[in-house]
Parts: C-alpha cells; structure tokens; sequence
C-alpha cells in the first residue's frame, strides 16, 4: 500500500510525509538533506532539523552544543544533540519551538544553496541514501506551494508532538487520535508573519 499521497494539489487528500527518503514527498520532511543559509548568509544548515536543534541551543545558551550540531552531518545524530543541550528549559523550548521550527522552514523553502556540491535532495556520503533520493529540479518553495490548502501531516509512528503518531497507511483510520502534527504545520506557515 502506498504510504505517501501525491504532492499535487489536484489530489483533494492530506499530503503524508515523514521520511526525507520518499521520493515523492520527502523534501517536506525536516531531515530532508537541503543545505541553506541563515539570514546573515554566516551559517549553514544542512537540514531544518539542524537549523532547530542548533537555535535549540543557542536559546539556552550552550554554545558548545551548538557548533558540535553544525559540524555533525546526520540529522539522527543532530536530534540526539538537541537532546542532551545544557540548561533546557521546557517551558521556554514549549514557547519558541513553532517560531524556531516555521523559521527553520522559511529558510529551507527559500534559501536553499543549489552550488556544486550542494544540490537539494543529494546526501552527503551515503551511498545507499544517494540512490533512493532523486534531486530536486526547480524550487522548493515552488514544489511547497504546489500543494495548495491541502493539509501538511507528518506521519511519524514514533512522534505525537511534532508528527500525528501514526503511519500514513493508518492515519485516517486514527484521525481522532492524531497527534499535535507541528511539523506539518511548519512548512504550511512558513510564509506568515511568526507573532
């Protein structure tokens, strides 16, 4: 069964996605292999997941964790850094993790850098990765917005805060019981004013 639904915004369903592998819908995910540059042009961020767990820690004031994220290739591996920033605070992550996240997306679907060696949707260094992401040809932003007013949910089994807790093949069936779904919101309000 297919897991995924086209992006296209002729197709009337939610547009599943969760993992950055899905040649289809995998560029919406936040692992999504697309190196961009903040708004100072100074840093850059391989995935969306890089630039939240980096700002993650730059909002609790540890540096130390914040470089290790920037020279870490594996957005695995970025998420279990974020996990371990000194001096987090619930309270204050529940309050800056949408802006932090749309800003992080913003960035993603309009700042990507399309330079040799850093084509969207091509991995860096992992062979196995490298042959089942197809690159990208034209504009994320463009591919974004081609999905209308069609809702964004990411269909992570494992996540009910930032995805709905559900497998695409099982998330209608559970509607009721879906989760938070923040990162599908994310690419959906990136283009709007963050209050």
């Amino acid at each position: 069964m297919d897991t995924t639904t086209s992006s296209s915004s002729s197709d009337p369903g939610p547009v599943y996605f969760w993992r950055d592998t899905d040649p289809e819908v995998g560029y919406l995910s936040q692992w999504y292999y697309c190196p961009f540059r903040d708004d100072q042009g100074t840093k850059t961020y391989k995935t969306a997941e890089h630039y939240m767990m980096h700002q993650k820690a730059l909002l609790f004031n540890d540096p130390d964790t914040a470089i290790q994220i920037l020279k870490t290739a594996s957005p695995r591996k970025v998420k279990s850094l974020g996990r371990q920033v000194k001096n987090f605070d619930e309270e204050t992550w529940l309050k800056h993790r949408c802006a932090v996240a749309r800003r992080g997306n913003m960035l993603k679907f309009t700042r990507a850098i399309t330079e040799e060696g850093f084509k969207k949707g091509t991995p860096s260094g992992n062979v196995a990765a490298d042959k089942l992401i197809r690159p990208i040809e034209g504009s994320l932003k463009d591919m974004l917005l081609s999905t209308g007013d069609r809702d964004l949910v990411e269909a992570s089994p494992f996540d009910r805060i930032w995805g709905i807790g559900f497998r695409a093949a099982d998330a209608e069936m559970a509607r009721d019981a879906w989760g938070e779904n923040l990162l599908g919101d994310a690419p959906l309000f990136a283009f709007l004013p963050i209050s």
